[in-house]
């Protein structure tokens, strides 16, 4: 198996809708909030992204965030990109499978992202950032699949495209 099957065969363990409990906070100083999680995984951009589309009740309000995961070929790492609305926060994390573990490790100045499906049928997140050179974990979540995960899907191959800026 090519380095990029395997990385597809990895990153597809993500795919389906999963839902479980997550753990939030928005400061190091503040107390987890236990929070009813749901996250719906696709493949997007031609099958080369997960989408994660996090949906959580926090005492009746929704909040929200996405998550875009994906392998980078020029650079031979895998990138997450991170959305949430209510913080208008948007960070990028660089990493790559720990292939032993079973885990994405992404990391950014500021945070780490780890993302870990050594389980099949149950995928946890850990999201930990950095403020004023202390780290603490920002949101913990454990999930399991309702259906079965889509094994394998592959990147659809494209012509190299060139644009030329007058």
């Amino acid at each position: 198996m090519s380095e990029r099957e395997h990385d597809q065969l990895m990153l597809s363990r993500l795919v389906g809708c999963w839902q479980g409990t997550l753990l939030h906070r928005g400061h190091a100083d503040q107390p987890f909030q236990q929070l009813a999680a749901k996250f719906d995984n696709r493949w997007v951009l031609g099958g080369r992204f997960i989408e994660m589309t996090l949906h959580a009740d926090t005492s009746g309000e929704a909040w929200s965030a996405v998550f875009y995961i994906g392998y980078e070929r020029s650079e031979r790492r895998h990138v997450l990109v991170s959305l949430e609305p209510d913080h208008r926060r948007v960070t990028t994390r660089l990493g790559d499978w720990r292939r032993e573990q079973g885990r994405l490790v992404l990391t950014s100045p500021q945070s780490r992202a780890v993302c870990d499906v050594t389980v099949l049928g149950q995928l946890k997140l850990e999201l930990t950032d950095e403020v004023a050179g202390r780290e603490f974990v920002r949101f913990r979540a454990d999930c399991r699949s309702g259906a079965s995960p889509v094994l394998m899907k592959s990147a659809q191959p494209r012509e190299p495209r060139r644009f030329v800026i007058a």
